[in-house]
């Protein structure tokens, strides 16, 4: 398996930062780079100098346990020895090539091993070159299927950067701000969330409230089911705090699209190639959907990697949509892809998944009766997610997620802060325990460290 990291753990972990170097370098990065932060406002306020397995190490080097994996685009750690060298390999032997125009064995043979291992009935991959650009295919595939203008999304999804992923998006309304207006088509209602249901029913929410607002609602007051190409979907919300739905709502979901002729298109840029547990988050369910979008991880952090799978209804719909791009599908990546799935499907990977996934169970499962900061915690595989709530109002509370996160850094430890009031972790899958047991450690130690200084 290649862990991402061996037992041996650099010493000392963490420390102030940024230090002096970050701190030079961030100030120029604010001066050059669109976007970019200055030191006392960068949300991780250091620079990055090398990656190692799950250790991050920075310029100034200070020492990391990386719980952010290139936002799982690293599901086996950094520069994984046998990914690269299928990548360097392919990039001595292809270099780079328009793939549409000359093709390469390559990918046949790699869309041969996804469509395998893949959820029954996905029979054709486009590929592309990242989650945003599968998601634009998705869409183009969607309408070019059913000839149909309008598609179902959720609150509470990313699916990228684009103007389309992000009128697509619903995820803060700030992301998408001047831009929602210039891509209409799309109708956004609820996700599924037990914990935070908008329709305030009595009793447990089993997702089917979604459902019925959609068939009840939308499709009675808005538009008629028979202009709906179909239901775009992450199975399990990431940015918005690894959301798990309900079974009786992909029950009722599947009814839906049933009764109306929709098509079923799963995200799973975040959740596919193990992270959840199973190779597919779909997987979890039993879901069979027509389009399914995979990226960041799939070429096991080596290349830039998207694929589009689909059913042959959709294929057959759809020869005449165009997809892919000059450096879409690029051999080198599919050497590497093909590598990192046989590495994560016959090398126990996701079996090392179920035990990290078991401890961070044991370790964080009880934060929410310990800490009065806690509200909150979301483990599926290694999508892991704790929410935090202020404990004079029981509202969220995204300043404490945020005081979490600098903790954490100071400790050793970075993952991912949200604006929901989430601290979230996206470790490698092949990260060692003894690893991942020191990270539990620190997050509930910073954890505490901030629900002291409240009191």
């Amino acid at each position: 398996m290649n862990r991402s990291s061996d037992d041996s753990i650099p010493e000392p972990l963490g420390g102030a930062v940024p230090g002096p170097r970050s701190r030079r370098m961030l100030q120029e990065a604010a001066r050059v780079v669109h976007g970019a932060s200055p030191p006392d406002e960068a949300t991780v306020p250091i620079v990055l100098a090398s990656k190692s397995g799950s250790i991050l190490t920075d310029v100034d080097g200070n020492n990391f346990i990386d719980f952010v994996g290139g936002w799982g685009s690293t599901p086996l750690g950094a520069d994984h020895p046998r990914v690269m060298a299928a990548a360097t390999a392919g990039l001595h032997r292809y270099s780079v090539e328009n793939t549409d125009y000359v093709p390469a064995e390559p990918l046949t043979r790699f869309a041969g091993d996804l469509l395998a291992v893949a959820p029954s009935g996905l029979t054709r991959v486009a590929y592309e070159v990242s989650g945003t650009e599968a998601v634009e295919t998705a869409l183009k595939l969607m309408r070019g299927a059913t000839g149909r203008p309008w598609i179902i999304s959720f609150f509470g999804q990313y699916h990228g950067e684009s103007y389309a992923a992000q009128a697509l998006s619903a995820q803060q309304a700030e992301f998408h701000g001047g831009m929602r207006h210039l891509m209409p088509g799309y109708l956004h209602v609820p996700y599924p969330d037990p914990a935070h249901c908008v329709f305030r029913h009595e009793g447990p929410c089993d997702g089917t409230c979604v459902t019925s607002y959609i068939r009840d609602q939308l499709c009675f007051h808005l538009v008629p089911p028979e202009e709906i190409a179909g239901v775009f979907i992450e199975p399990i919300i990431g940015e918005g705090g690894v959301l798990t739905p309900p079974e009786g709502f992909w029950r009722e979901l599947g009814a839906l699209c049933r009764d109306h002729d929709w098509l079923l298109t799963l995200d799973e840029v975040e959740t596919g190639l193990g992270r959840t547990g199973r190779l597919f988050a779909a997987e979890h369910w039993d879901l069979h959907p027509d389009i399914m979008c995979l990226a960041k991880g799939l070429s096991g952090g080596a290349l830039p990697l998207g694929a589009v799978l689909m059913s042959d209804r959709v294929a057959e719909a759809t020869t005449e949509v165009h997809t892919g791009g000059t450096w879409a599908g690029q051999p080198a990546a599919c050497l590497a892809a093909a590598e990192s799935l046989r590495i994560i499907t016959t090398e126990g990977v996701l079996d090392n998944v179920a035990t990290l996934e078991a401890m961070a169970l044991g370790a964080l499962g009880g934060l929410t009766e310990s800490s009065p900061i806690v509200s909150d915690v979301r483990i599926r595989g290694l999508y892991l997610a704790v929410e935090f709530v202020d404990p004079a109002t029981g509202r969220r509370a995204p300043e404490l997620s945020a005081r979490v996160h600098r903790k954490c850094i100071r400790n050793g430890l970075i993952g991912i802060q949200d604006d929901v009031a989430h601290y979230r972790g996206l470790p490698a899958l092949n990260m060692s325990p003894v690893l991942f047991g020191r990270a539990m450690d620190i997050l509930i130690g910073s954890v505490a460290e901030v629900a002291g200084e409240l009191t």
